[in-house]
């Protein structure tokens, strides 16, 4: 179904599942929720209530004509929708640069925030790319030093050069599967209409407010948090988690890289099961 946000944007959303409420949040930014769905459908929707929406500008929504794509508006966003579907209080569940929409959500509206699962969720950007960077400067034998990341400008100068020489030695894709034979699943699903959205994550790449320090906001999220880290992800880095400051948590590592509901899904179906059985 579609829902018409208050600046008139038509967001696709699908909602499958039975039990609490839970939103889930992609990553990217610019992907969609889809890929997710599809594996989500057997591991979390006897438990779970599933949302899945694709975020404005990506997937299936809309696109803003005016760019409108700041944090706060995304924030509204995810109210808005918790508005119209007449939910008081929801699970979210967010991957990669989702989780950081989130946690975001979550320290505007703890009232209606239930609990957040936190699947590779990077809460500083900055600090994941760098990570990016130095893992691709050490895989490749270059030197680190030569790749600047002092302010944004030099950071994203930095990615994009790592970025092409990864992708150049077929290196890339590695940072996030431990197998490729699963990046073949996802991008069998992601083949079936995804359309790509330049717009949304030039403009998310060139903003700095996404690329603010998260971690301190994880100090006031007063609720239960699951936090599912990949020992293999070097898209966020695998000990990126470990500055999280969630007063109330659980963290589980999973021998998998950025993908684990594709790469273990026992272990993530298990993880967040018995997140849901020990707190609600």
């Amino acid at each position: 179904m579609n829902f018409k946000t208050s600046d008139g944007l038509k967001l696709h959303v699908e909602i499958s599942g039975k039990g609490i409420p839970c939103l889930f949040l992609h990553g990217g930014p610019g992907y969609w929720s889809k890929s997710f769905q599809h594996f989500s459908k057997e591991l979390l929707e006897n438990k779970l209530q599933m949302i899945y929406l694709d975020q404005r500008g990506c997937g299936r929504s809309e696109h803003s004509a005016t760019k409108a794509y700041s944090l706060q508006r995304i924030i509204e966003d995810i109210e808005e929708l918790r508005l119209f579907l007449e939910i008081d209080e929801w699970l979210l569940l967010g991957h990669s640069f989702g989780g950081l929409l989130a946690v975001n959500y979550a320290h505007q509206f703890l009232h209606r925030t239930k609990g957040v699962i936190l699947s590779n969720a990077t809460l500083n950007m900055a600090t994941s790319f760098t990570h990016q960077i130095h893992t691709g400067a050490n895989l490749l034998g270059l030197d680190k030093d030569d790749f600047c990341t002092v302010n944004m400008n030099t950071l994203m100068q930095s990615y994009y050069s790592m970025l092409s020489l990864l992708l150049d030695n077929g290196a890339y894709f590695n940072f996030q599967y431990v197998d490729l034979t699963n990046k073949k699943k996802m991008d069998e699903i992601d083949q079936e209409g995804i359309e790509s959205a330049p717009n949304f994550q030039q403009y998310i790449f060139s903003s700095e407010e996404f690329f603010q320090d998260f971690i301190p906001l994880s100090l006031a999220v007063h609720k239960p948090v699951l936090i599912i880290a990949g020992k293999k992800d070097d898209a966020v880095g695998p000990t990126h988690h470990h500055a999280f400051k969630f007063p109330i948590y659980d963290i589980q590592q999973l021998n998998t890289g950025h993908h684990p509901y594709v790469e273990h899904p026992s272990a993530f179906k298990r993880a967040i099961l018995r997140f849901i059985h020990d707190n609600y």
